[in-house]
């Protein structure tokens, strides 16, 4: 969270915000294999500042875990090594085991939160006509943001669930466990 510089506020309260369930929490303890969690990320990003702070939840669960957080575009070989379908999406999350051989990754946000996302989008962003001011686009482009951070907060954080949910799956898919939800 050092790294966040201004935004870092925004994302304390993500952290804050996105504590895991007690399930999930056993879930991710009892994940032996796991001893590296990678995340690519810039500070301008909000997919950053609200999955990033999970992410971190996950790892420190999962016993023994070290994250590393590298900027995305100040590493441009790890960014070019994780990019995905060709696009240089954030955060991306990679796991590891203690060889660094990689078990699984986790890319961007929850499929439930694009969904949401793509109907807030059209709603504000490309409501604001193709000519608007700067002062109208900006206005447009908070009102998103606004909208987006509304939906993770929630009560229950249910794109929070979904994201890691998700994150569960990659690891229980990657490693061949058994789902016990």
């Amino acid at each position: 969270m050092a790294q966040m510089g201004d935004t870092r506020p925004r994302t304390e309260d993500n952290y804050q915000k996105s504590a895991l369930t007690e399930p999930e929490r056993k879930f991710f303890s009892g994940i032996q294999p796991v001893r590296y969690a990678l995340m690519l990320a810039e500070n301008w990003c909000g997919d950053v500042h609200r999955n990033s702070p999970l992410i971190a939840h996950i790892c420190e669960a999962i016993p023994n875990c070290e994250l590393r957080v590298f900027f995305r575009d100040q590493n441009p070989d790890l960014r070019n090594t994780f990019l995905n379908n060709g696009y240089q999406s954030i955060p991306v999350v990679v796991f590891f085991d203690r060889d660094w051989n990689e078990i699984g990754r986790w890319i961007e946000r929850a499929h439930a939160a694009t969904a949401k996302t793509v109907g807030i989008r059209a709603r504000t962003l490309d409501a604001v006509p193709k000519d608007a001011s700067k002062e109208q686009q900006d206005a447009g482009m908070n009102e998103f943001r606004k909208q987006v951070q509304a939906e993770y907060d929630v009560p229950g954080g249910a794109l929070w669930r979904a994201a890691a949910q998700e994150i569960r799956l990659v690891l229980e898919q990657s490693l061949g466990l058994t789902a016990n939800k």
